[in-house]
């Protein structure tokens, strides 16, 4: 009996011991690294996000590790920001929207240039992520959107008489158009020596590491996950400003920053093609109100995260 017993528990001895060697995560010691408000992040936390992000960006291993853990950490400070507002307003367990997740879910692949949720599924295995964690990211960004848009949906101002007045004076309806596929790093400062010093550290970045693994370390746009990504762009949906910019520039070509309501936008053009758009015009102009109202979207959502940060307790170990 003694024996049977002994035999077992060097059997299970046996299993633990190869299990904890043949994972790099269970044999760290784990750490606390901060605290944002009442959750913590751990150095388990910011290991399994910065896979994550690689996942998302492969240009990220351009970086330092110490480099890429660091944006990790700065990634899961904001995510549990928001897990903290979220809470005041939903249970975040009771999410029943699935059809919107897997919607969403698709695109996400997609914008990875993975064609279905199997390829996902394995792409994921190659980083240690599994599925799960992807959908769960979506759910919080899912109703973290459904909150700004309660909040904000009344504050966002879209002047429909400007937008039929630049499809006619531009014949956007009716003629060739130019069709960016861009990137974008958005960035704040708040003086023109912050400005400055800003602009000469991304610069400095974009010519040592590239522009996608700047724009995840620099970019306050959620687009910074997927390497500054904001994919194909018509020229009609752009501001005219915007729009003369690219106008001047040739692929591969990194624009100046641009002040957008408070913040600071550069852009990247990573290809442009010429596509023949005849369109009804009521078609043009939603496209039109669906842009502006994304763009509008956006800010208010930085906006309220800066205010809502503010009134966070974040406490580095």
């Amino acid at each position: 009996m003694h024996i049977l017993i002994l035999k077992i528990s060097f059997s299970f001895f046996l299993i633990l011991f190869n299990l904890i060697n043949s994972s790099p995560l269970i044999a760290s010691e784990i750490k606390i690294i901060n605290k944002v408000n009442n959750e913590i992040i751990t150095n388990i936390d910011v290991e399994i996000e910065y896979k994550y992000l690689l996942a998302l960006n492969n240009e990220l291993k351009n970086l330092q590790k110490s480099e890429g853990l660091k944006i990790a950490n700065d990634s899961l400070i904001r995510e549990k920001i928001k897990i903290n507002e979220l809470e005041k307003y939903y249970d975040l367990k009771k999410f029943k929207q699935q059809e919107l997740l897997e919607n969403i879910l698709k695109n996400f692949y997609l914008r990875l240039n993975i064609s279905n949720e199997k390829e996902l599924v394995e792409y994921l295995k190659s980083y240690n992520i599994k599925l799960s964690q992807v959908k769960e990211k979506i759910k919080l960004e899912i109703l973290w959107n459904r909150l700004i848009s309660k909040k904000f949906s009344n504050q966002i101002n879209i002047d429909k008489n400007k937008l039929k007045k630049k499809i006619n004076d531009n014949k956007l309806n009716i003629r060739n158009i130019i069709e960016y596929d861009l990137s974008e790093i958005i960035f704040q400062a708040n003086s023109s020596e912050e400005f400055k010093q800003k602009v000469n550290e991304i610069n400095l970045n974009i010519d040592t590491i590239g522009f996608k693994s700047t724009a995840t370390k620099f970019s306050i746009s959620e687009s910074a996950k997927f390497g500054g990504s904001i994919g194909k762009v018509k020229e009609s949906q752009l501001s005219n400003e915007i729009r003369e910019i690219l106008k001047n520039m040739e692929i591969g070509q990194i624009s100046l920053p641009q002040k957008i309501r408070g913040s600071f936008m550069i852009l990247l053009i990573n290809n442009k093609s010429l596509i023949k758009q005849e369109q009804d015009e009521e078609l043009v102009l939603k496209n039109l109100i669906e842009f502006e109202q994304r763009k509008q979207f956006e800010q208010f959502s930085q906006i309220y995260f800066n205010k809502i940060k503010i009134n966070s307790k974040i406490d580095v170990k």
